[in-house]
C-alpha cells in the first residue's frame, strides 16, 4: 500500500522544518505531525484488515463456485437419471399394458368358445 502514497508514517515523524523568522511554532508542528502519523498508522492497518478480509471472502467464493459447479454437475445428472427412468418406466408400462390386453384377449377369447 506505501506504493500508491507520497509518504509513510515514518517519513511525516522524521521531517524536520526549518525555522525562519515568521516560522510557525515548532510544538505544534509536531503535535499536529503527531496526529497525522497516527491516522497513517490506523489507516495502513485497516487497507492490511480489509485486505485480508478481501483474501478470505475470494477463497471463500471459490469454494462456493466449486460446491455450485458440483451441486449442477449432479442436479444434471439426477435429472438426466430421472428423464431416462421415466422414459424407461413408461415404456414398461406400455410392455405391460400391451400384455395385460393380449392376457384378456386370450381369456375373453376361450371363455366366448
Amino acid at each position: 500500500m506505501a506504493k500508491d502514497m507520497n509518504l509513510t508514517a515514518q517519513e511525516i515523524y522524521e521531517k524536520e522544518f526549518h525555522v525562519d523568522l515568521k516560522g510557525y511554532a515548532p510544538a505544534e508542528v509536531d503535535e499536529f505531525l503527531d496526529m497525522v502519523i497516527e491516522d497513517y498508522q490506523k489507516y495502513d492497518e485497516k487497507v492490511e484488515e480489509l485486505g485480508a478480509a478481501v483474501t478470505r471472502y475470494e477463497e471463500k467464493i471459490k469454494e462456493l463456485q466449486q460446491q455450485l459447479f458440483a451441486l449442477q454437475s449432479e442436479n444434471e445428472n439426477l435429472n438426466e437419471k430421472v428423464n431416462s427412468d421415466f422414459v424407461n418406466g413408461s415404456s414398461n408400462t406400455v410392455d405391460i399394458l400391451k400384455r395385460i390386453a393380449r392376457l384378456e384377449k386370450a381369456v375373453f377369447n376361450q371363455s366366448e368358445e
